[in-house]
């Protein structure tokens, strides 16, 4: 398609005051006219010696795959085929719902030579997408025309959590394996080695065999068991739908708290599976060890989205028991504003902890929390207060009959899951519980 450019335009304004000076001084008429005509063959001429299709190769590359929520840089490198410079006007077509910010270009391409665009964008959700073609606007020689098409490059793109800031989203609560934490005793049940005794010890951890070859006190050191198992549970029902302030849903705040957690029990050198549900199981992951299960945890956690549904809890909790007969930490990420579902948990809390030692995190709704304080200016704010206020009431007594079940819990907003989640895991190694 070879469209007129801007030059073209200005020129034909031009020529339009010309055309109204002929109307008092009739002679000017005939050298508008031939003006015009000029215009219109010169166009025509330079919109034929534009540049084609086949003078033009692209090539887009990003990092694959792009981590949500934050910055992914693309380039889009453009080579000229023909002998001639290219004078190109080019924008890209990110997927729908992406952030981006310079996609759309003016640039020269030298004969025979290359250059290149780049641009950032902020997918706002995970899952599977799809960039779009590009677009081209090639200048003719005179720039009074162009030629416009389109180079294919649609392709598919996947968004995965962001997994490069893991220790951030955990609270920096992590520390190398074996080694005592901040604010949580680094007793534990598996040998790490033998130190000189210090003041303070326990006598009960002297090591006499070792203290008689040395001739001076020798205590044995003791680290968190490995080897053990860890399975998350995330609801993808309804119960973290709910909105953030800065756009994400609860389930996002999940879902980097399943990432942190993996990667903690990965270095802690335990073994680590993923079980998404809703109203049926949606993602499935076996428990295996070392910093390589990320990957496929990333990989089933990246396309996972709410659903207006109720889920399924005693279903997940049947395939939890099919698939896991040995002890494990179980940590389960949901919300419980819900009662029939907190009904569950507390009617499974008893097999539960016989086998296994369950943690529930729960994400609490900041929208809700204000609706319930907000002052009411209508009859309709009212309503929603009073309604915020019995969720919460509801919420609050289901906290505290899962508790009295024995179910240990966190009530935490959305974007501390992950520190929350992680420092259960800390917590519970470190006490030797599991």
């Amino acid at each position: 398609m070879v469209l007129p450019t801007r030059r073209t335009a200005a020129l034909a304004a031009a020529s339009i005051l010309l055309a109204l000076l002929a109307i008092p001084w009739p002679a000017l008429a005939r050298g508008v006219l031939i003006l015009d005509l000029l215009l219109l063959g010169a166009a025509v001429l330079d919109g034929a010696w534009a540049p084609r299709p086949g003078s033009l190769a692209a090539r887009r590359s990003h990092g694959e795959p792009l981590n949500a929520f934050a910055p992914n840089e693309i380039a889009v490198e453009l080579r000229a085929l023909a002998p001639l410079a290219l004078h190109l006007e080019v924008a890209d077509s990110p997927p729908p719902g992406f952030e981006s910010r310079g996609h759309r270009a003016r640039l020269l391409v030298p004969a025979r030579g290359a250059n290149q665009i780049s641009y950032e964008v902020v997918p706002r959700a995970r899952g599977d997408f799809r960039f779009g073609d590009l677009s081209v606007r090639a200048l003719g020689p005179w720039g009074l025309a162009a030629r416009q098409w389109k180079v294919p490059l649609s392709a598919p793109v996947r968004v995965y959590p962001d997994l490069r800031d893991l220790g951030r989203l955990a609270g920096a609560r992590e520390a190398a394996p074996g080694r005592p934490r901040p604010g949580l005793s680094s007793e534990g049940r598996e040998f790490e080695g033998l130190r000189p005794h210090l003041p303070g010890d326990d006598v009960r951890r002297v090591d006499w065999k070792a203290t008689a070859r040395r001739g001076a006190p020798v205590v044995r050191e003791l680290g968190p068991e490995r080897s053990q198992t860890v399975w998350l549970l995330v609801d993808c029902g309804r119960s973290l739908a709910a909105r953030l302030p800065d756009g994400r849903a609860s389930l996002d705040g999940a879902v980097d708290a399943c990432l942190a957690l993996a990667r903690a029990a990965a270095r802690g050198g335990d073994r680590v599976g993923l079980l998404a549900f809703g109203a049926e199981v949606r993602a499935l992951v076996p428990p295996r060890r070392g910093t390589g299960q990320l990957g496929p945890i990333a990989a089933a956690l990246h396309a996972l989205e709410s659903r207006p549904e109720e889920s399924d809890v005693a279903g997940a909790l049947d395939v939890l028991e099919a698939h896991q007969r040995r002890r494990a930490l179980v940590v389960l990420l949901t919300d419980v504003a819900d009662p029939d579902g907190a009904a569950v948990l507390v009617a499974r809390a008893g097999l539960l902890r016989r086998r296994h030692l369950l943690s529930l995190v729960a994400a609490a709704d900041p929208e809700l929390t204000a609706a319930a304080t907000r002052r009411p200016r209508s009859a309709e704010d009212a309503y929603a207060r009073v309604a915020a206020e019995r969720i919460l009431t509801e919420r609050s007594l289901a906290l505290r009959r899962l508790r009295s079940a024995g179910i240990r819990t966190d009530d935490v907003p959305a974007d501390r899951l992950a520190a929350a989640a992680v420092a259960r895991y800390l917590a519970a190694k470190e006490s030797g519980r599991l």
